[in-house]
């Protein structure tokens, strides 16, 4: 079975599609596929309508949301701590969560995608 997956490594985005042998786990997959060298690496996604974006740089403490929730105005959907500080990213607009890109403890720098609304 064919699956595909976002990684990001040392702040780059890859995108892996691998079909996961009898037995393996699809971690220990992508890891075989990242020691090939054989890796497509894609840009975040495009500035536009739905990406919501890090404000600052720093730790992702709470991701709030998830792949299919239907979020308000003004809705949290991520906690970035940065210097002590813990900055709220809120919605701009109602939507669906189509894509979160990223996870809990994960460091991201300004400007890093977070998630994507419908």
């Amino acid at each position: 079975m064919k699956k595909r997956f976002i990684v990001v490594l040392d702040g780059e985005v890859y995108e892996v599609e691998v079909e996961t042998p009898e037995g393996a786990s699809p971690l220990e997959t992508v890891l075989s596929v990242f020691q090939s060298g054989v890796v497509k690496r894609v840009e975040p996604p495009p500035v536009g309508k739905g990406v919501v974006r890090a404000p600052i740089t720093g730790r992702v403490s709470k991701v709030a949301v998830g792949r299919g929730d239907r979020v308000e105005k003004g809705s949290t959907l991520v906690l970035i701590e940065s210097m002590k500080t813990v900055v709220e990213v809120k919605s701009d607009a109602e939507g669906v969560v189509e894509e979160v890109y990223v996870k809990e403890g994960a460091t991201v720098r300004q400007g890093d995608p977070l998630i994507r609304l419908s």
